[in-house]
C-alpha cells in the first residue's frame, strides 16, 4: 500500500468517526468485540457440544443393542477381581513404607526404631504388613502423622494406637501405633 492510499484511508476513517460520534464509535467497538468473543469462546463450545451429542447418541445406539444384558450387573467373580486388583502388589512395599516415614518427618516426629512384620495366611489373597512405630511428640504431631499415613497410603489401615504420658510434667506423649499395610499377592482360592 502505497502512502497516498493510506492517507486517503486515514482521512475516511477520522471522517466517518466524527460522523458517527463517541456513541457510534463505542457501538462498533461493542460489535467487533462481541464477534470475536463468538469466534474464540461461543465456536469451540459449540463444536464440543456437538461432540458429546454424538457421543450420547453413540452410547443410547450400543445400549439399545446390549438389549436386557445392559443392565445386569457384573458378575459377582468380576466385582471380587476388581476387589483385590484395588490392592497394591507386594513389589510395591517400599514406597509404602517410605510414605510412612515421609509422613513423619512431615509432622516433625522422629521414628528411631519399629517393627515391620510381613504375614501371609494360608489361603488368604491378601498379604498383610505391620508397621509398628513408636513414636513421641505432641497430640497435634502424632494425630497429623496418623491422618497423613491413611490418605497417602491407601491400602494401610490403622490397627492400634497407644497414648500415654508419664507423669504430668513429661512434655510430649509417648505413642505406640500399629498399622496394617494390605498388599496383594496372597493365595488364589
Amino acid at each position: 500500500m502505497d502512502a497516498a492510499a493510506l492517507s486517503s484511508l486515514r482521512w475516511l476513517g477520522r471522517r466517518e468517526a466524527s460522523r458517527l460520534g463517541w456513541r457510534g464509535i463505542a457501538g462498533v467497538a461493542l460489535i467487533v468485540f462481541a464477534a470475536g468473543f463468538a469466534l474464540s469462546t461461543l465456536m469451540p463450545a459449540q463444536r464440543r457440544i456437538e461432540a458429546l451429542r454424538a457421543d450420547v447418541a453413540d452410547l443410547r445406539s450400543r445400549l439399545k443393542s446390549g438389549g436386557e444384558s445392559a443392565n445386569v450387573p457384573p458378575p459377582r467373580t468380576t466385582q471380587l477381581e476388581n476387589f483385590y486388583a484395588f490392592f497394591p502388589p507386594v513389589d510395591s512395599l517400599p514406597d509404602w513404607v517410605g510414605r510412612v516415614h515421609t509422613a513423619a518427618a512431615r509432622n516433625e516426629l522422629v521414628l528411631e526404631s519399629g517393627d515391620y512384620v510381613l504375614e501371609r495366611r494360608k489361603g488368604a489373597r491378601l498379604v498383610e504388613y505391620q508397621i509398628t512405630l513408636p513414636v513421641r511428640g505432641s497430640y497435634s504431631q502424632i494425630r497429623g502423622f496418623v491422618a497423613e499415613v491413611l490418605d497417602k497410603v491407601p491400602a494401610a489401615a490403622l490397627d492400634d494406637i497407644v497414648v500415654k504420658r508419664e507423669n504430668i510434667g513429661a512434655r510430649a506423649p509417648e505413642a505406640r501405633i500399629r498399622f496394617v499395610v494390605y498388599l496383594g499377592g496372597g493365595d488364589r482360592p
